[in-house]
């Protein structure tokens, strides 16, 4: 039996200090223990810390916790539970879910960090925490939360230091108490009143979600019922994206080699650095519950209503869980971690946490190169409860050209090897936001046939390419031209393109191949909307020199932004523009009659509100249609098929089609796997492949983990090939 002598002696200033070692021999010795200096047990290990947290063994909502109710008041959305906790959060919930957060979050934080990294301007060396960090992420807190015109941003950074002070107070300071009090009350004299005339004029701010979202008799939730949790809001929705982020940079200056890696890749980089930020030093360090019976776990009987301490910088660095869990790793082989909580009370901002991050990344790496720690001032990191750098100083290189890209070496390698080395001859602005490419071959040969309907693939960024349609003459052989969008969502494909590819340079490309090909019939008519207009050039191009019909309605929302239109000119009146900021709108339903009553065959590409119009009038009329889509998101894309996968562990075989992930089918078939984000981007679903070859559409895996085919991300990526996926499920 393990000597538990050691407990006693530990203190709460170990803890703030540097409480890793200590955990680490708590996890061996002593997993589920009680600590006397801080009056509550402590779980340390990952598989105890996930099962209290989901509410296994009957734990619940801290409701005796030490310090939580007494700083934040009850009930809160940290110690309730139950009707009580689910009305609470249908009111958190809803603006912080991924689609409203999209919507919203480039606007709202990449301002924000480009004015303080303007600040920055002119100098090459600051204190982190307090000049970016902290300032970007309490701004954003404030204007999600609506409270600009009521609070500046030095007043929330007040009131999440005393609060902090409160909550971490587990010797039960008097002062430390006092202090959490008078923000507390502050808090509620400044925010009362607006709460009361959103009562009766509800907003779109969080605020006024709490009030009212999810209220199905129409009555607002009193101002005594949310107080409570805006409190806990304000507390950690500086802690996870401010602080987080700069635990992360603090990761990356301990591994420079990754460090270059973000800078010289940040759209395949940053989110990996985020995530295994998050884990290296969980911002919330620890979680509450507490026994609702009397239960035994690890061994340890711990008696009804006593507090256990899940403590998530622990779990997360459990070396039964990671391979060297104190390293900051990009590359490391388990990702799932419990940064966020777990079950009921998993955080509901995790998703817009995240998200801050991200922006203020792309903006910190791409102001201030050269970034690395002031090696004449040690970087401070403090806190068990919460832990986070204090101060980070750092330095600069003054910002200089943009490194010039070899000629001579293709911009990256390609991570498939059906691909051939290519090189840009021209290009050339089309329209607004956007610009056609020329490719040809290095040496003058010959480029291989391809039929109208076409796409090549484009390796510009590290782990994924850009799919375009080729949009050239099918007849020459001498060079290819594909056109490409300047999306501002995309992941870096679209933005290289733009502003860095330049002729001469060389570019592996893959295909050609062809999903969208051009039908054989008697006559055909064709539907564009924007940039879907790319592949049917070349099969107009193809008709004409064959003299068969045709007829194009080319739609768009501004001529300015309308591609090639010079070019289909030269059709003369077998050309119909479209132009919704002139008047001028297509009638799908009309076009789809005509072409029915002449006997056409209609190839669409566009949007998808046009091609699911047009296809529902094919559809109800036995028009033949031949669609293709503008890519809705990576877990469906327009040429996916139905695959299969094999349980290993039960033997068990299940068909996933073209339509679902795999894990809408388990789920589909009672077999519930954990999981978030359902975007491929927070870890939680890594599972392991024991055989077949993975489709990765993942946000979070490197490219050397992609190629070593061991794990994949089951609620976007798929199969590669005909041969099942065998997962170790």
């Amino acid at each position: 039996m393990a000597d538990t002598a050691f407990l006693t002696e530990i203190t709460l200033e170990q803890l703030e200090d540097d409480p890793y070692p200590t955990y680490a021999r708590l996890r061996r010795e002593a997993p589920v223990a009680w600590i006397p200096a801080a009056g509550v047990w402590f779980a340390t290990r990952f598989e105890e810390c996930a099962e209290i947290g989901t509410g296994k063994h009957g734990f619940a909502g801290a409701t005796s916790h030490p310090t939580l109710q007494r700083v934040f008041g009850a009930p809160n959305v940290l110690t309730s539970g139950g009707e009580e906790h689910a009305d609470l959060r249908r009111g958190v919930d809803p603006p912080l879910q991924p689609g409203p957060v999209h919507q919203m979050i480039d606007a709202l934080v990449r301002p924000v960090a480009k004015h303080y990294l303007a600040e920055l301007a002119g100098r090459t060396e600051a204190e982190l925490m307090s000049a970016y960090f902290e300032p970007v992420s309490v701004e954003a807190l404030r204007q999600v939360m609506g409270l600009e015109g009521l609070v500046d941003a030095a007043t929330l950074r007040r009131w999440f230091a005393d609060l902090n002070l409160g909550v971490s107070n587990f010797g039960l300071d008097p002062e430390s108490f006092a202090v959490a009090d008078r923000a507390s009350a502050e808090i509620e004299s400044v925010v009362r009143p607006h709460l009361e005339h959103l009562r009766r004029h509800p907003d779109h701010s969080m605020l006024s979600h709490m009030i009212w979202t999810g209220r199905e008799d129409g009555e607002p939730r009193s101002l005594e019922l949310i107080l409570p949790s805006l409190k806990v809001i304000l507390l950690g929705g500086m802690q996870e994206p401010g602080h987080a982020a700069g635990s992360t940079l603090h990761g990356l200056f301990s591994r420079p080699d990754q460090l270059a890696l973000t800078y010289a890749d940040p759209e395949a980089y940053i989110p990996l650095a985020v995530h295994e930020g998050l884990r290296w030093i969980a911002p919330i360090g620890a979680v509450e519950r507490q026994a609702s019976a009397d239960v035994t776990i690890a061994g340890v009987q711990i008696p009804a209503g006593d507090i256990v301490m899940t403590i998530l910088g622990s779990a997360n660095r459990d070396e039964t869980r990671f391979d060297d869990p104190d390293v900051f790793d990009l590359d490391r082989s388990s990702r799932t971690h419990q940064a966020f909580g777990n079950g009921e009370h998993f955080c509901a901002g995790h998703f817009f946490a995240r998200q801050v991050q991200r922006i203020m990344f792309e903006e910190l790496l791409a102001a201030l190169p050269g970034l690395r720690a002031d090696p004449r001032q040690p970087e401070r990191v403090t806190g068990w409860v919460f832990r986070a750098p204090k101060s980070l100083p750092v330095q600069w290189d003054p910002p200089g050209e943009r490194p010039v890209v070899s000629l001579r070496t293709p911009v990256v390698e390609a991570g498939h090897s059906d691909t051939r080395l290519m090189q840009v001859r021209a290009l050339r602005l089309e329209a607004e936001d956007v610009v056609s490419v020329e490719l040809v071959d290095p040496d003058g040969a010959e480029l291989p046939p391809w039929e109208p309907g076409a796409h090549l693939d484009l390796w510009v960024v590290a782990d994924h390419a850009g799919h375009y349609s080729l949009c050239s003459d099918p007849a020459d052989r001498t060079s290819w031209r594909i056109a490409v969008l300047r999306e501002p969502d995309s992941r870096g494909v679209s933005t290289f393109v733009h502003e860095q590819l330049r002729p001469g340079m060389h570019v592996q490309v893959g295909g050609p191949r062809n999903t969208f090909p051009l039908a054989a019939a008697a006559e055909h008519r064709f539907v564009a909307g924007g940039i879907g207009i790319t592949p049917l050039l070349p099969m107009m191009r193809q008709l004409h020199r064959q003299g068969t019909p045709f007829r194009l309605d080319y739609c768009g929302r501004r001529r300015t932004g309308m591609a090639f239109l010079e070019e289909l000119a030269t059709y003369g009146d077998r050309v119909h523009v479209h132009v919704g900021d002139e008047g001028s709108r297509a009638d799908l339903e009309q076009l789809a009659t005509q072409a029915l009553g002449a006997g056409a065959t209609m190839h669409a590409c566009g949007p998808e509100r046009m091609v699911s119009a047009l296809e529902q009038h094919a559809e109800s009329t036995g028009l033949p249609l031949v669609v293709e889509r503008f890519a809705a998101g990576e877990a469906h894309r327009e040429d996916d098929g139905p695959f299969q996968v094999t349980l290993s562990r039960t033997g068990l075989t299940l068909d996933v089609p073209a339509d679902r992930t795999i894990l809408d089918v388990l789920e589909e078939k009672g077999l519930p796997i954990p999981n978030v984000c359902r975007e491929g981007n927070c870890g939680t679903c890594e599972t392991r492949v024991l055989g077949g070859a993975v489709d990765h559409r993942d946000v979070l895996l490197t490219p050397r983990q992609r190629r070593a085919n061991e794990r994949m991300m089951i609620c976007v990526s798929r199969a590669a090939s005909s041969e099942p996926l065998v997962l170790d499920l």
